[in-house]
């Protein structure tokens, strides 16, 4: 089965509802990453990521698991964030990923830009000859600010009743809490749409999560058209996904 939402020229939004796009590249476990401090890769990326945050995580092992007798803990893999000033983008690097995110998108060229100067450090200096998965995701939220509706019922009816239909019905109004995803085969790549409904601070707000991703061995000859081609799969399906119209809510700009 191939997806095949209708093709749509991109429309660029001034005040896109987008709260976080990511581009993951996992790989086989480079141990060198885990046994030494990437200092060449901060280097190559440091004017445009200069702060650093290193996470150390935590594996708690429980009785059972793995021939486990007794409860432990071991040290997790570190990840080492490279962040903007603000905070908003930053380059993920640990043994087995490396990651771009941020939570100020403005336009596809600008986010493809700062995955490219990512990449580019991070085969530089480890040659990885391939990844085991590769994934593109754009989450978006909707709310009442965002959007300018008045009320639940003005946000849903933004979006196809596909996606809609089970959280208003004949015996409920509004649930607690919504979460619902479909897994679209697409050739050798996957598509999941991920929907989700809620509450936070007594206000509602909507989620559409479109995740594709791609799993085996994955050549990294040309990453860049790769995403690019993950990316107009993305959006082709983002505006099946939402109604005629439902774009003038957010400011919808003549730039391309």
């Amino acid at each position: 089965m191939t997806i095949n939402f209708p093709s749509k020229t991109e429309i660029r939004l001034k005040k896109a509802p987008l709260n976080e796009v990511v581009c993951q590249v996992k790989f086989s476990p480079i141990l060198r990453i885990s046994k030494e401090t990437p200092s060449d890769f901060q280097e190559a990326v440091r004017q445009r990521f200069p702060a650093l945050l290193v996470e150390q995580g935590v594996l708690v092992l429980f009785p059972g698991a793995a021939g486990v007798e007794k409860p432990s803990m071991e040290s997790a893999p570190r990840i080492y964030r490279f962040r903007t000033p603000d905070e908003l983008s930053h380059v993920a690097l640990a043994m087995d990923f490396f990651a771009l995110s941020t939570k100020q998108y403005t336009h596809w060229n600008v986010f493809v830009q700062d995955v490219e100067l990512g990449y580019a450090a991070f085969q530089k200096i480890y040659q990885v000859p391939y990844a085991t998965r590769i994934g593109l995701r754009f989450i978006n939220r909707f709310d009442q600010k965002n959007t300018g509706c008045a009320s639940t019922d003005q946000i849903l009816e933004l979006f196809r009743s596909e996606l809609t239909c089970l959280i208003h019905t004949d015996v409920w109004k509004e649930p607690q809490e919504f979460l619902s995803q479909v897994l679209l085969n697409d050739e050798k790549a996957k598509l999941a749409i991920r929907v989700g409904f809620g509450r936070e601070n007594d206000e509602p707000f909507f989620a559409l999560d479109l995740d594709y991703f791609e799993e085996g061995q994955i050549s990294l000859d040309d990453l860049t058209s790769r995403l690019n081609q993950y990316h107009t799969r993305i959006y082709d399906a983002f505006r099946w996904c939402m109604l005629d119209g439902s774009l003038t809510r957010f400011e919808p700009s003549e730039e391309s």
